[in-house]
């Protein structure tokens, strides 16, 4: 298998050489020189993609590539008859630049055939941690493609209550332009949904009972049984009118008044206002 030219464009290998080298020259011995670091990086890459999910795991998948398929390795850069250790694989990762790693990572990803049209989930996690204030999990928010099963962008915030802050600078990392962008009703922002429409992204966000008055205003306007049920008070007809622009653009509210005003989209019989090309109604929200 011959060896990946790191300078053929598009491709892993020179994605990756864009990561600095964290590592210094003392004490190399020139006939044992160390490991490329785009060698190391994309075997990694390449053992995670296998299963691997740690630096014992990546180390065994490199070991055993030596010794069922000698020329693999070599393919990805790395020197005939040699693997990375356990050692060598925590030494850089621990001093290598994660951010610039994953942006080498997620231009790579947008870059080789990624569908421009591939929904787009935001989510934040806690990494596992030391229980206590010595060493917490790390929080992350990242972006992930559902079709291709990929993360596009990944943010490291600065702990709880920051996912928010973390999800905006996350979307001005990858193009929003005729994807759909879903997440969890923490995301169900003004600010955040703002910013996927002007970059031509369109928003699918649930409302919870985080926000009573838009959770109720919702129900009202699509609950075919709204004012019908005990209790329950019909929405007024401001808020009941949904109408478009009439050219497949976004939808608003508009006032019912007498004979001749505009009516609003056709409703399915005992079921919501129909949802033409336009985006839903909900006038609290952009778009």
């Amino acid at each position: 298998m011959p060896a990946m030219d790191p300078a053929a464009p598009g491709s892993l290998a020179a994605a990756l050489a864009l990561v600095p080298d964290p590592r210094r020259p003392y004490g190399w011995r020139p006939d044992y020189p160390p490991l490329p670091l785009v060698a190391l990086l994309q075997v990694t890459v390449a053992a995670m993609l296998c299963g691997a999910r740690s630096l014992y795991a990546v180390a065994q998948w490199a070991q055993e590539r030596v010794a069922d398929d000698p020329g693999f390795l070599v393919a990805l850069g790395v020197p005939p008859g040699r693997s990375p250790c356990v050692a060598t694989l925590h030494r850089v990762f621990k001093a290598l630049d994660v951010v610039r790693f994953e942006q080498a990572l997620s231009s790579w990803l947008q870059a080789t055939g990624l569908d421009p049209g591939d929904p787009v989930a935001l989510d934040g996690k806690t990494l596992r941690g030391v229980h206590g204030e010595g060493l917490p999990g790390v929080q992350l928010v990242s972006a992930y493609a559902h079709h291709a099963q990929s993360v596009l962008a990944q943010l490291r915030t600065p702990g709880e209550g920051q996912e928010l802050a973390g999800a905006k600078q996350v979307l001005e990392r990858i193009p929003l332009a005729g994807r759909v962008v879903t997440g969890d009703a923490l995301l169900t922002q003004r600010a955040v949904c703002t910013q996927v429409v002007q970059a031509g992204g369109d928003y699918l966000l649930p409302v919870k009972e985080n926000q009573p008055s838009l959770h109720a205003e919702l129900e009202a306007l699509f609950s075919p049984l709204a004012g019908e049920r005990p209790g329950w008070a019909r929405a007024p007809a401001a808020a009941r009118a949904l109408v478009g622009d009439g050219a497949g653009g976004q939808w608003g509210t508009a006032e019912l008044g007498a004979a001749g005003a505009r009516q609003g989209p056709p409703r399915a019989p005992g079921g919501p206002p129909a949802m033409g090309p336009g985006r839903s109604g909900d006038h609290a929200l952009p778009g």
